[in-house]
């Protein structure tokens, strides 16, 4: 048996499918363990399955002796360097929060005997000193993720026909540069902006609309409404949403960051490079069972 071990298989959002629950489908004999509702100790239910191997969030640190795939997803050494500052880092300390070093030292505790897999190249650069680390980007469904009709779909979420339309997809967290994205609102009144936010909405303005927490059929009508994808993260460790955006074939304008860090996209052609790089799920989830299937 497979065990995937995850604060929480499914997102939180709206219950979507993530990394953990596609895996969970496609990798045989294989449960997911959602780490944040247990009833039980996770060494009693580990010593109980007897997994042949388990795939970890490495977040979540040693877990066990069990042969491991230590999956590396958030990319704390940089929010580390660009976010904290010693002040922040005392103020955790005193209220007995987790710093960003606390969460580093995590990480790198599950890499101790185990396999290493992230999702970008990027990724792999950041954490190099703690060893190699196999890359297998992640993917979407394209099916999903797909060119609509924008003007019927502008109509339908009050999005204007005669203005260019922005779209930007995170939260409000420092680290997804929700202060520039303000700021490039003000800057130009006549573009139209679609604010996707995964925390807590606001009041619109005169120039923008705010969504919040939607289902994923939604998430995709809305790239569509949009002309351009924007993200002003300061650091990610992939940028699933961008990837999304592409897929339905809006073009992007993102940070040398995540997969984006090293790939020379063709932005006439957002769709059809996005395919070309295999960042649909198909061929994400194909690199994933082959590799799991060499390491069992």
């Amino acid at each position: 048996m497979i065990v995937l071990l995850n604060d929480s298989i499914r997102g939180v959002v709206s219950n979507e499918e993530t990394f953990w629950s596609f895996l969970e489908k496609e990798l045989p004999n294989c449960k997911g363990v959602s780490t944040a509702n247990l009833s039980n100790s996770l060494k009693n239910i580990l010593n109980e399955l007897n997994p042949s191997l388990i795939i970890q969030n490495s977040n979540l640190g040693k877990i066990s002796n069990f042969k491991t795939i230590s999956f590396l997803q958030d990319p704390f050494i940089e929010m580390e360097k660009k976010l904290e500052l010693f002040q922040d880092k005392l103020k955790a300390k005193i209220r007995g929060r987790e710093t960003y070093s606390d969460k580093i030292k995590k990480q790198i505790e599950s890499f101790s005997g185990s396999t290493k897999v992230t999702n970008s190249n990027y990724m792999a650069n950041m954490y190099k000193k703690f060893g190699e680390f196999h890359v297998i980007p992640m993917g979407t469904d394209p099916e999903l993720f797909r060119p609509l009709e924008k003007k019927e779909l502008k109509k339908k979420y009050n999005i204007p026909l005669d203005r260019k339309v922005n779209i930007f997809v995170g939260s409000q967290h420092s680290v997804k540069g929700f202060d520039k994205i303000q700021k490039m609102i003000v800057a130009d009144p006549s573009i139209f902006w679609i604010l996707l936010l995964k925390d807590h909405k606001i009041d619109p303005g005169h120039n923008f609309v705010c969504f919040e927490k939607v289902l994923q059929k939604v998430l995709a009508e809305l790239y569509n409404c949009a002309d351009l994808c924007v993200s002003r993260s300061i650091t990610e460790s992939f940028g699933l949403a961008l990837v999304e955006a592409m897929f339905c074939d809006v073009p992007v304008d993102v940070p040398k960051i995540g997969v984006f860090w090293d790939w020379d996209f063709d932005s006439s052609n957002p769709r059809r490079s996005a395919l070309a790089y295999g960042l649909d799920k198909n061929t994400w989830m194909g690199n994933w069972k082959k590799f799991v299937k060499s390491c069992v």
